[in-house]
């Protein structure tokens, strides 16, 4: 059973500054493996531990799971160096 998605409004400003090439590498890893198995990222810790991250080579997609609604919500989308930030 596939997952919906939700995007926060800072992640569409934010990958409109990513690469073309880029874009499409991570839409391909969302609506391929994401939607289909949200748990194949990994869990963060502390202050963020209800929030997941998927890396997509130097790109991360940081999100959470809302498994009652069958449910992804995307927080951001960066370069790994940024992502934090």
């Amino acid at each position: 059973m596939n997952y919906s998605l939700e995007f926060d409004k800072r992640v569409i400003k934010d990958f409109k500054k990513i690469d073309k090439s880029w874009q499409k590498k991570i839409v391909k890893k969302i609506k391929e493996d994401l939607i289909k198995n949200p748990y194949i990222g990994k869990k963060l810790s502390a202050n963020l531990s209800d929030y997941y991250k998927l890396r997509v080579n130097d790109y991360k997609i940081v999100y959470k799971i809302k498994e009652e609604k069958l449910l992804i919500i995307v927080f951001k989308i960066k370069h790994r160096k940024n992502i934090y930030d």
